[in-house]
């Protein structure tokens, strides 16, 4: 679940800062790790309520 919640942030992490360093030359790493770290958790929450969802319709067929 946590593997498949990282993908994507990491990828926003690595995108951003090239993009940064290309156009602006700085690199606002707060920001960076702030959106990065919100969007895991959001990802994080969503792959856990799919799984508790999966769950809950398994039992349910029981």
């Amino acid at each position: 679940m946590v593997m498949k919640s990282i993908g994507f942030p990491i990828l926003y992490f690595v995108v951003s800062i090239v993009w940064q360093l290309i156009f602006y030359q700085e690199v606002k790493w707060i920001d960076n790790i702030g959106v990065c770290f919100i969007m895991f958790l959001l990802f994080l929450v969503y792959h856990y309520g799919k799984m508790r969802n999966q769950s809950k319709k398994d039992n349910d067929g029981k």
